[in-house]
C-alpha cells in the first residue's frame, strides 16, 4: 500500500488570544475537515524572561527574574489550555488536540510542525501592538519566510 495513503494528515492552526482568533480557528478548521485530516490547536506563551530584569545585585535588589515570573509563566499557560480548549468546543469538535507551548513564537511554531510532521499551518495575518513588534516582530512575515511546509494565511481586517 502506497505510504502516503496510509498516513494521516495533520493540520496546525496557531492562535493567539486576539478577537481574530475566532475567524482564524473557524477556517482552518474547515480546512482540516476539507482534508480529512487531525487537527491540533497551539498557542505559544512568549518567553517571560524578556520582560524580566536580572541586574547585578545593587543595594539588595537583584531584579525581578524570580518565582512570581515562574508563577506567571504558569498562570499563562494555564489560561491559555483553557482558551484553547474553549476554541474546540466552539468548533464544536471533540477530537481536536490541543498544545500550549513556551517560549519565542516563531520558534517554538516552526519546532512542532516540523516534530510534529504536520502538512498545513494556519496562521492569521493581524499585527500586534508596536511594543510587541518590537519585541517579538511580525510573527507571520517571520512564519512565511521560514516555514518548511504549506501554510495557510488567513487576512484579518
Amino acid at each position: 500500500m502506497n505510504k502516503l495513503k496510509k498516513m494521516k494528515k495533520r493540520v496546525c492552526i496557531a492562535l493567539d488570544t486576539s478577537p481574530a482568533a475566532e475567524k482564524i480557528a473557524a477556517v482552518g478548521y474547515q480546512h482540516a475537515k476539507a482534508l480529512n485530516a487531525e487537527l491540533v490547536l497551539v498557542h505559544v506563551v512568549y518567553d517571560v524572561s524578556m520582560y524580566s530584569v536580572d541586574y547585578d545585585p545593587i543595594m539588595g535588589y537583584s531584579g525581578f527574574l524570580i518565582d512570581s515570573n515562574l508563577k506567571s509563566v504558569k498562570n499563562l499557560k494555564d489560561e491559555a489550555k483553557k482558551f484553547l480548549k474553549a476554541t474546540s468546543v466552539h468548533l464544536g469538535d471533540g477530537s481536536i488536540k490541543t498544545k500550549v507551548m513556551n517560549g519565542p513564537v516563531k520558534d517554538a511554531i516552526l519546532s512542532f510542525v516540523k516534530d510534529k510532521e504536520v502538512d498545513l499551518l494556519v496562521i492569521g495575518t493581524h499585527s500586534h501592538s508596536m511594543l510587541e513588534n518590537m519585541f517579538m516582530g511580525n510573527i507571520a512575515l517571520k512564519l512565511v519566510k521560514h516555514c518548511p511546509i504549506p501554510l495557510l494565511v488567513v487576512p484579518i481586517k
